[in-house]
């Protein structure tokens, strides 16, 4: 109901009025927001104007006096209009804060959503980020610490030299490498070390100098996600087919599905049927490759302190259903 920011938004960016000066004293007193909310909380005059305005986005400042101020007058717009650019810089600049600051927020969250282990290293070796996952592989001290500076140390000598020789080489400019590093229980994780973008902000020349490394660390032990749930909803599939996709992306075949399901050898036929069809996909490897594809792009986990074992067994979703494995179809006993 307020007459004065449609108006003051139509002023040009930087100019100060009052609003003694944009409505006349008739105005005033037929206007039911002046009358009926303004001046019962004891306000009688505004003086503001536009900060900006672009891209859809504007903003106004209004300074606002009661009747023991004396009314407003040019030098008080004038000392406004002096301040109005600061302020707008000011805003601006916070806005653009906000937006770094939620990238920053949201590429950090999907980073822990990884299953892999991720650490960013600026160019001296410390860490700028470490994700959920790498930090649970250090929590379970086997076969990786982290050290103060969150810099990954691998148990091994072996690896830890070979792991430092990378870093090494990325810094000075190197493409990195693969190596392997043992734990006391289960396959080696694998490492990668590869070389971490420039910094946008960083000068042509700090480029020239060294350069920080991104380090992705594989667990083969891990649980995976919920694989017949993406491969249901991300390729339109029947829950059977489903869980014979999934089985087949894990390197079982139709019988050792069949066997695993209590299920015949003609029934797993029709669900790898049932699956070439709504992929649209020419042979059972074609099918396997598409489902690989969608498996690896949502490697997302369950949850970042999640780890899977062996034994876990998810609870039926509905009564009478089979309880599977987070990765695989649960044999019957």
């Amino acid at each position: 109901m307020d007459p004065a920011p449609a108006l003051y938004l139509r002023q040009p960016v930087g100019k100060a009025l009052s609003t003694n000066r944009m409505f006349s004293p008739e105005e005033r007193e037929k206007d039911r927001f002046f009358n009926e909310f303004f001046r019962p909380i004891g306000l009688v005059e505004t003086l503001g104007g536009p900060l900006y305005s672009e891209q859809g986005s504007f903003a106004m400042i209004a300074l606002i006096r009661g009747e023991d101020r004396r009314p407003f007058d040019d030098e008080d717009a004038a000392r406004l209009e002096r301040l109005m650019p600061h302020i707008a810089r000011a805003l601006q600049l916070r806005r653009s804060f906000f937006r770094i600051d939620a990238r920053s927020l949201g590429l950090q969250a999907t980073l822990d959503r990884l299953q892999a282990g991720f650490i960013l290293l600026s160019y001296e070796g410390a860490a700028l980020f470490v994700n959920a996952a790498m930090r649970a592989i250090a929590q379970r001290g086997d076969g990786f610490a982290l050290d103060r500076n969150g810099r990954p140390l691998p148990a091994n000598v072996e690896a830890r030299q070979r792991f430092d020789a990378l870093v090494d080489d990325v810094a000075k400019g190197g493409v990195g490498g693969i190596l392997t590093v043992p734990r006391s229980s289960g396959r080696d994780y694998v490492m990668l070390v590869a070389p971490a973008p420039q910094p946008s902000t960083r000068s042509e020349w700090e480029r020239r100098g060294p350069v920080g490394s991104t380090v992705v660390v594989h667990d083969p032990e891990i649980g995976a996600a919920p694989t017949v749930d993406i491969l249901a909803q991300g390729l339109g599939l029947p829950n059977g087919a489903a869980r014979l996709v999934a089985s087949l992306a894990a390197a079982d075949d139709l019988k050792s599905f069949a066997k695993a399901e209590g299920v015949t050898i003609h029934t797993a036929r029709f669900h790898l049927r049932a699956a070439l069809a709504r992929t649209g996909a020419k042979t059972q490897a074609e099918l396997v490759r598409i489902a690989v594809r969608l498996l690896r792009d949502f490697a997302l986990a369950d949850s970042p302190t999640r780890q899977a074992k062996p034994a876990d067994v998810a609870k039926p979703a509905r009564p009478g259903a089979k309880a599977t494995l987070p990765d695989r179809p649960a044999p019957k006993n």
